[in-house]
């Protein structure tokens, strides 16, 4: 037309006019954030990552005994690592060995004596040697029955001298250890903080209100025998009214409170006012008594047996050198005694000093929900008001999505058209979860057919190419992909946006309701979220009733930072925890895959606030390209270069390849009590994916391992001397035939008596002989079932079936006075007078001592490389037909 000229954007610019609030089509969809704006979002964020990682490492400033004299109620770490350096010269200390009955024994003896002649008057101190025997059922594992002869306990108990309490505090810690390791976290650097507690307690110018028992127990890596001693058979064991359990399962950095309770909040209250430098989860202690964690600690007999509720606290970090040679007092800083003594010491003071000790019961309701925010302080309330937040959180999301529905069907679209989009958005986002487990699922199997499977395990930094950068890809390919097809109904990206947010937010609002109705309190993760969605929410409304631009994407990202922060801040604490793991959870266990499946769920569920930001990108291949482009460079420095190796033998920083390896002689009876086989060699428990096939190489008999399968058919508990019950997890084994190994003590098994009691009832009567550890494994026959037996009157937990059969685990162990073992079973079912009822199998370990490593068995363990850590014994299987 004549005088009126035609304005025409140019192509090139792809911005979006900032109102949207009307409802004709724009000509073009267009995008209003540069990709570059996207990136620095990321680059954020990983700001945020090492911000997180700098806090967790941070450690206070040890003092050390310069610094005693001016700070006498104060912990001194250098006192504490002098307790734990003479501790560990006495090497491992395995229960019935010399070092750990004799000498670490008369070491505790020597210290608290000189802590007692320096105590103010104040205060009586008492001490007590227990020896003590006993047995119980272990839900641990494959279940087990425990029993034990005179394991010892050193006890000490500080009261005041003029008006001692009924009630005590019960402080706990072992000084024993695995066979071949020093146990310098495990357990011993806290028996050395607990040997500077009672150093400043019995200093101090005040009596306590209530007393202070503190156990240094000499077996609990025989699965919690002492403790059980000490709470049900000891004099003091029933004045304890709550107990703090000190344990490790790694070394250095930070002590996490991972159990408490039963009930009883008033000790988490104590220890959140209490102590300098909170970390506590409930969402550690819900995984943790899940079972998916392979570990217990005495927390459980304390609990279970005693009847009594603590605070449970273990070192997490460094967990590659738990239970190894390399648990030495060089892979504990001076800081994180400080840390956990300051910590433990001021939670002592807190709870001997405390009315409430006195009437225990009267505060006993509730659970807690609770976690500490970044180290600065613990946030916790009761399951109760849980179940009320939890609910009005889910109802606010709720209105907050109608609410988002009613704007948008006003300003874009009808409301069937929005709510059919929604249905699409939410079914994405939970869709996008599972595709991205899919793709990790694919990522891991290719890595281990490639043979590079747990290129993490040393090095972490590998899982953020690996797993990371393709949790983040996956989703955003995906809703770009969907919302394509979608643009021709939403014609607004900012209304695709509040889609896929209001999608996602479906999501946390449904994880947060079945938490709360399985009462589930790691639920606490999605209430944040939801919370903060919620204020993000309504800020909008008050501040951007008609606008949307670079202020509120600056308001969304500001409002999801905290949670972002918090749950980042879970992840890596729960990731530097189970990547160690993964080092010994069994080659039958693919842990490549595990870690993959983790790493998914767990950042695919952290980035739901990012991955809805890809939709507003004008160039979102270039985001794209930049993660994909990582991924593949590496994987390809993986397959092309030695980077990706596993393992690593450095001092300061060791992550060895774990096995375990017995020397051992079995023989196999018939229902006549012939031998029909013998033979000796290596049992090599292969501890991860990787084992043996790393060392084949290597090692020369390796040529000639067998995978142990036939005799999981013909034998039971496949005719291999396990040390504990755990074949469903530790499944995956090799037999190297061998010579034989030297044989000490024989283990003997006799058949004493074999009576019926009833024409369907029958007692068998047996005595054993044999080193200081022993196991015995039933299996009743088909139609013969066991009943009563001598050793305890509770319920006998059964193992994993054989061949459609039960299984019972017995592990026995004598600290001292070796001796005959009798006991009896029962056994209950028809015709039992002419016909074999039971396979019995009876295995003995040699942990200490000369007999426990051979000359030639030395010889074939010299060949193993540096980078590998091996917990080698010799033992003994033989099994007959009763």
């Amino acid at each position: 037309m004549k005088g009126v000229r035609l304005r025409v954007r140019d192509s090139s610019t792809d911005v979006l006019p900032e109102r949207y609030g009307v409802r004709r089509k724009p000509r073009k969809y267009l995008l209003p954030i540069p990709a570059s704006y996207f990136v620095a979002v990321l680059c954020f964020l990983f700001f945020v990552f090492v911000v997180i990682v700098l806090v967790e490492r941070k450690l206070p400033t040890p003092l050390r005994l310069v610094d005693a004299p001016s700070n006498p109620e104060s912990f001194i770490a250098e006192r504490a690592m002098n307790h734990l350096m003479r501790l560990t010269d006495i090497g491992p200390r395995t229960t019935g060995s010399y070092e750990n009955e004799v000498l670490a024994i008369k070491f505790f003896e020597e210290e608290i004596s000189h802590i007692m002649d320096q105590a103010k008057p104040v205060h009586r101190v008492q001490v007590d040697i227990q020896k003590t025997s006993g047995a119980f059922p272990l839900h641990f594992l494959d279940g087990m029955t425990n029993v034990y002869r005179n394991v010892q306990n050193v006890i000490v108990r500080v009261s005041a001298k003029h008006s001692e309490s009924p009630h005590s505090l019960l402080v706990n810690c072992h000084f024993d250890t695995v066979s071949g390791s020093p146990g310098g976290s495990d357990d011993g650097a806290s028996c050395a903080i607990m040997l500077e507690i009672l150093q400043i307690i019995t200093q101090l110018d005040q009596p306590l209100k209530h007393n202070l028992i503190l156990l240094f127990n000499g077996a609990e890596e025989n699965l919690m025998q002492a403790s059980h001693g000490f709470i049900t058979q000891h004099k003091w064991a029933n004045e304890v009214r709550a107990f703090v359990n000190l344990e490790a399962c790694g070394a250095g950095g930070r002590e996490i409170l991972f159990q408490a309770g039963p009930r009883h909040p008033w000790m988490m209250q104590t220890y959140s006012e209490s102590v300098p430098y909170p970390y506590a989860s409930s969402l550690a202690q819900e995984i943790f008594q899940s079972g998916v964690i392979p570990g217990d600690t005495d927390f459980r007999i304390f609990r279970d047996f005693g009847h009594v509720s603590g605070l449970d606290f273990a070192w997490s970090k460094n967990g590659y050198v738990y239970h190894t040679k390399f648990d030495n007092v060089r892979q504990i800083p001076l800081g994180t005694l400080q840390r956990t003594g300051d910590n433990i010491l001021a939670l002592t003071k807190g709870l001997v000093n405390n009315d409430k000790m006195a009437n225990t019961e009267k505060y006993a309701s509730g659970n807690l929900v609770f976690f500490d925010f970044l180290g600065a302080f613990v946030i916790r309330w009761s399951e109760g008001t849980a179940m009320l937040i939890n609910t009005l959180a889910v109802a606010v999301s709720i209105y907050c999505l109608f609410k988002n529905m009613k704007a948008s069907v006003t300003r874009d679209m009808e409301y069937t058209v929005y709510v059919r989009q929604l249905a699409i958005s939410s079914s994405v986002a939970i869709g996008s979860l599972l595709l991205i487990l899919l793709a990790n699922f694919l990522i891991a199997l290719t890595l281990t057919a490639l043979g590079r499977s747990m290129s993490w395990f040393a090095r972490p930094v590998w899982i953020f190419f690996l797993y990371i950068c393709p949790t983040l890809f996956v989703p955003m390919v995906l809703l770009l992909l969907v919302s394509r097809w979608q643009r021709s109904v939403v014609t607004s990206a900012w209304t695709l946006f509040q889609l896929y947010s209001d999608g996602y937010q479906i999501l946390w609002t449904l994880i947060l309701l079945i938490c709360t109705v399985l009462r589930i309190r790691s639920g606490f993760i999605a209430l944040l979220w939801i919370f903060f969605t919620i204020i993000e929410n309504f800020c909008r409304t008050l501040l951007f009733r008609h606008w949307r631009g670079g202020k509120w994407l600056l308001l969304h990202v500001a409002a999801l930072l905290l949670p972002f922060t918090q749950c980042l801040y879970l992840i890596l604490a729960a990731t530097s925890l189970y990547v160690p793991i993964m080092g010994r959870i069994g080659a039958g266990n693919n842990a490549e895959v595990i870690v993959s499946l983790l790493i998914g769920i767990k950042f695919g569920l952290l980035f739901t606030c990012i991955v809805p930001l890809i939709l507003l990108v004008k160039n979102p291949d270039r985001v794209l390209s930049m993660l994909s482009g990582l991924f593949l460079i590496a994987v390809g420095l993986l397959i092309l270069t030695p980077l990706g190796f596993p393992y690593s033998a450095d001092p300061a920083a060791p992550a060895p390849q774990r096995f375990m390896i017995a020397h051992a002689d079995r023989t196999f009876h018939d229902e006549a009590g012939n031998v029909k086989h013998h033979d000796t060699g290596y049992w090599v428990v292969n501890m991860d994916q990787n084992s043996p096939h790393t060392v084949k190489s290597l090692v020369s008999e390796m040529t000639h391992m067998q995978l142990v399968d036939q005799d999981c058919v013909q034998q039971v508990y496949c005719g291999m001397p396990y040390l504990m019950p755990a074949l469903s997890f530790i499944w995956k084994t090799h037999w190297i035939p061998g010579p034989p190994p030297l044989i000490s003590l024989p283990t003997t098994l006799y058949l004493n008596k074999s009576e019926m009691i009833s024409h369907d009832h029958k007692r068998l009567t047996f005595t054993i002989t044999g080193p200081d550890h022993i196991g015995v494994i039933l299996s009743p026959v088909q139609g013969v079932v066991l009943g009563h037996w001598s050793l305890y009157e509770q319920e006998r937990p059964a193992g994993p079936k054989w061949n459609g059969r039960d299984t019972y685990f017995i592990y026995y162990a004598y600290a001292s006075d070796p001796g005959p073992w009798t006991f009896s079973i029962d056994l209950k079912g028809p015709r039992l007078s002419n016909r074999t009822t039971v396979d019995m199998a009876v295995t003995s370990h040699f942990m200490h001592g000369p007999a426990q490593v051979g000359v030639r068995f030395r010889r074939f363990l010299l060949q193993f490389p540096p980078w590998t850590d091996i917990t080698a014994w010799t033992a003994t299987y033989a099994s007959w037909k009763f």
